[in-house]
């Protein structure tokens, strides 16, 4: 599904990811996690070209970004990756002009050319599926942020992405509104949806995750379980890190 052979991605002279290399399988779900400035929002952002990598390669379903190709073959490569791929960002990015089925089908419309009859019963199946069909008039601002990141969250699948690549999705949300995007997440993971997650929800990621990257200072320091994690953590790092986590 995704493969990285020493991903690395600097800014000016600092190195964020340092020679990253990971295989993700298909209908696996991977917790990305560790502190802050650790790079795991980089990695994510790298893996679908939001982030141009600065060495190394990146692999999604045979579709090839290699940091030494040509500028134009890497864009090429990073086109048909982000239709492989739906993106969940911490702030929720929806047009506030467009209503909430209208966030949903819109890349259906004017990626895909769909007819709009067609778009919006995809998108009301999509809204039903994450427990909003009743807010599909309403705009963002008439909706609460966990309602906003469930739109997100259908706007993304509503382009039938091999995988789901979340970025923190609860972080910019009150705590009482975290547990219904958690909830279509878990949902998600049931149905065997590959997915990526960026999160600092311990608890979620030990009960939803097949596996485990924590990452420090830009590098991959355990890959193991959920369970053989936080259970038995290897590291130095990974024990202090889990010592700080009051959830855990």
């Amino acid at each position: 599904m995704i493969q990285t052979k020493n991903l690395s991605k600097k800014f000016v002279d600092n190195e964020v990811l340092k020679n990253i290399s990971v295989d993700i399988p298909d209908q696996q779900v991977v917790a990305v996690i560790g502190p802050s400035g650790s790079g795991k929002s980089t990695f994510l952002r790298c893996l679908n070209g939001l982030e141009e990598i600065s060495g190394g390669i990146v692999d999604v379903n045979g579709l090839i970004v290699d940091a030494f190709d040509a500028k134009k073959i890497r864009q090429k490569s990073v086109r048909s990756i982000r239709q492989q791929t739906g993106m969940v960002f911490q702030q929720f990015n929806l047009y506030p002009h467009k209503t909430a089925l209208e966030n949903v089908i819109e890349a259906l419309l004017i990626v895909k050319v769909m007819k709009k009859s067609d778009a919006v019963s995809i998108g009301e199946k999509l809204l039903q599926r994450v427990g909003l069909i009743d807010k599909k008039d309403s705009y963002p601002s008439k909706l609460s942020g966990g309602q906003q990141q469930r739109v997100a969250i259908a706007r993304a699948l509503a382009m039938e992405p091999a995988i789901m690549l979340f970025d923190e999705p609860t972080s910019a949300l009150d705590p009482e509104l975290v547990g219904e995007v958690l909830t279509v997440i878990r949902e998600l993971a049931e149905e065997g949806m590959s997915m990526i997650i960026v999160t600092h929800e311990m608890r979620f990621a030990r009960d939803v995750a097949d596996r485990i990257l924590f990452m420090a200072d830009g590098e991959i320091v355990e890959d193991a379980t959920s369970e053989q994690f936080f259970e038995n953590p290897r590291t130095k790092r990974a024990k202090k890190f889990l010592e700080k986590v009051i959830e855990y």
